[in-house]
């Protein structure tokens, strides 16, 4: 089973839904397609055929993604940002969610598995702070753009400094001071970018794509407190 400790809180907006029931055991990210699903719990079945039933709390948030073009994207948008490392310290998205609420703000490590491969980078979660449509190779106010001309400029919250650079989950409030980041991100026209729009229990069914949190409460149950769902063919890209 491909699993992940919770670190993007952000896609999946699982917050409430997780403080309310508490549980002390890291969160897992699951990938895969709802095998079955009702008003109590879900089964997901993950691509190497392994499957995972969950309870469904009464807390559940249930999201979907919609595509969104480059020019959709405008400054205050909140943004989680998947991505590899591009030339002179800028970054290449590879995914690009609009989020409806900021949480899990920061950099940090992230591996995803779009198609089923791992693929290391990184995850930054933030606010647009300037959006670049340029020529080739242009520099505008020291933001570098892409090489089709798209770049990003993302501003964040994170937990610490190393060698020079605002990395990790930001604070919660009345937590240490965060430090400041600001990150230049290219975009191409193989970058993804969706938004994360709210759904429905009844959105959920059998046979569609996910990607979901689940959970395992001190009494050894398993519950699925959030679940981001395929919409009219388009898959969740975490």
């Amino acid at each position: 089973m491909k699993i992940r400790t919770l670190t993007m809180t952000t896609v999946l907006l699982a917050a409430p839904a997780l403080a309310a029931d508490a549980p002390p055991a890291p969160p897992m990210f699951l990938r895969g397609t709802i095998a079955s699903v009702d008003a109590k719990s879900v089964t997901i079945t993950e691509s190497d055929g392994t499957t995972l039933t969950g309870a469904l709390p009464p807390t559940a948030i249930y999201s979907a993604v919609e595509p969104r073009r480059f020019d959709q994207l405008k400054t205050t948008d909140f943004v989680g940002i998947t991505a590899v490392a591009g030339p002179n310290d800028t970054l290449k998205a590879e995914e690009i969610h609009i989020l409806p609420a900021h949480v899990g703000e920061g950099h940090y490590p992230w591996d995803h598995h779009p198609d089923g491969a791992k693929t290391a980078g990184s995850m930054t979660n933030g606010t647009i702070a300037v959006v670049h449509n340029q020529p080739a190779g242009s520099m505008t106010n020291g933001t570098i753009s892409a090489t089709e001309g798209w770049s990003l400029k993302v501003t964040y919250n994170g937990a610490q400094m190393v060698d020079g650079k605002c990395v990790g989950l930001a604070p919660p409030p009345g937590g240490p001071k965060p430090c400041m980041g600001v990150a230049a991100v290219s975009v191409t026209p193989s970058t993804q970018i969706v938004a994360l729009v709210p759904a429905k229990a009844s959105d959920a069914k059998a046979g569609l794509a996910v990607f979901a949190v689940a959970v395992k409460t001190p009494d050894g149950k398993t519950i699925v407190p959030s679940i981001v769902l395929e919409k009219n063919g388009v898959k969740p890209p975490m």
